[in-house]
C-alpha cells in the first residue's frame, strides 16, 4: 500500500476499513485455533496458524498508512498546543 494519506483523507472510510473489518476477526480466530490445535499436535493447526499470521499482516499493511497519517496530524497539533501553553506560561511568569 504505497498510497500517501493526509489526515483529512484518512478520516474517510473506504475499502481499507472493510478489509480490516474482515481480516481482524479472521486473524484472531485463526491464530487462536491454530495455536490450540498446534499444542494438540494436529497438523491442521499449522495451517490455521499460517492463515492467521497472513491475515494479521494484511490487516497491518492495509490500515497502517492511514493510522500513521492520523497520528502525525495529532502529534503536530499537540506540539502546537504545547508551544502555545509554553508561551502563555512564560507570559504569566513575566508579570
Amino acid at each position: 500500500m504505497a498510497k500517501r494519506y493526509t489526515a483529512e483523507s484518512s478520516e474517510k472510510w473506504g475499502w481499507e476499513e472493510l478489509v480490516d473489518c474482515i481480516t481482524a476477526p479472521a486473524s484472531y480466530i485463526f491464530i487462536s485455533l491454530g495455536l490450540a490445535l498446534t499444542i494438540l499436535l494436529r497438523p491442521i493447526g499449522y495451517v490455521y496458524l499460517a492463515i492467521g499470521i497472513i491475515a494479521s499482516l494484511v490487516m497491518y499493511f492495509v490500515i497502517d498508512p492511514k493510522l500513521r497519517a492520523v497520528s502525525d496530524e495529532y502529534e503536530r497539533r499537540q506540539s502546537e498546543f504545547l508551544e502555545q501553553v509554553e508561551k502563555v506560561s512564560k507570559w504569566e511568569e513575566m508579570k
